[in-house]
């Protein structure tokens, strides 16, 4: 059984649960939780969860199931080796060696945005979440910036929708460039909205970055004007997802306004 707020072990013997101290991705050799973390998904949607695993030669079905005991919300999880039980209709798949590329190719469908390359909405979730129970253990500073395009819709209006997504491949590679740092990801929530994350850095260095990337998409050379509006928000310890995301958004729409006021 897991404990997906630390990503701990348990086992359970007379109705009790018992830390084994044994990290759940460690299980599956890796540093850091899953990208696609089959036992938050299954907690958060309150329900099952079904994903693959590779590992040692290995194919492994993980099947995850929300569970409540002593009035902890944990998640079982089911693990069947699969390696000889799989077929997969492909012909490119010609062993077991190449299913473990097509399973990194599935979980990255779930997690990166196809028109960008960034991570997407589904990302953004479980990585916010993962840092807001990190902050003040591992972490100690955590800024969320909201971007979005300025007047995509008369972008496409005017010149269509193809030179519209490219506007917004422009502003995605724009920020790939610019936020290269383990310490910054950068998300596409949906249409010409973005969310970044900004870990363990300071609010002068925020905001150095995020004049970087005013200046770097001031450069690009387009047939129209291409901007972005922004504004970011600093987690405090108890503030909620939906009031970290409020105060960014609210400072992006300030720019704005004040952008449209000046047309």
């Amino acid at each position: 059984m897991i404990d997906i707020n630390k990503f701990k072990v348990y086992d359970y013997h007379d109705k009790e649960l018992i830390n084994t101290d044994i990290n759940c991705y460690d299980i599956w050799e890796k540093g850091n939780p899953c990208k696609n973390c089959s036992s938050r998904n299954a907690c958060k949607n309150n329900g099952e969860i079904i994903k693959l695993e590779y590992l040692n030669g290995k194919i492994y079905l993980i099947n995850s199931k929300p569970i409540t005991i002593n009035n902890k919300k944990m998640v079982i999880e089911f693990i069947k080796d699969i390696t000889n039980n799989l077929l997969v209709s492909d012909k490119s798949c010609n062993n077991n060696l190449d299913i473990s590329d097509l399973i990194e190719q599935m979980n990255e469908l779930v997690l990166f945005d196809s028109l960008t390359g960034l991570y997407n909405r589904r990302s953004f979730d479980q990585e916010i979440n993962k840092y807001m129970i990190e902050y003040d253990k591992e972490i100690k500073s955590l800024y969320l910036a909201v971007f979005d395009i300025d007047f995509l819709k008369d972008i496409n209006d005017t010149y269509g929708h193809v030179v519209g997504d490219n506007a917004i491949k422009y502003i995605s590679e724009a920020m790939k460039e610019v936020f290269h740092s383990e310490k910054i990801k950068t998300f596409r929530i949906g249409g010409d909205e973005f969310y970044t994350l900004f870990i363990d850095l300071t609010a002068k260095e925020v905001n150095e970055y995020l004049e970087k990337l005013n200046k770097y998409i001031e450069n690009i050379k387009t047939e129209y004007k291409l901007s972005v509006s922004m504004g970011y928000s600093e987690y405090q310890s108890e503030m909620s997802i939906n009031k970290f995301i409020e105060i960014a958004d609210k400072n992006m729409y300030k720019m704005k306004s004040i952008k449209k006021s000046l047309i």
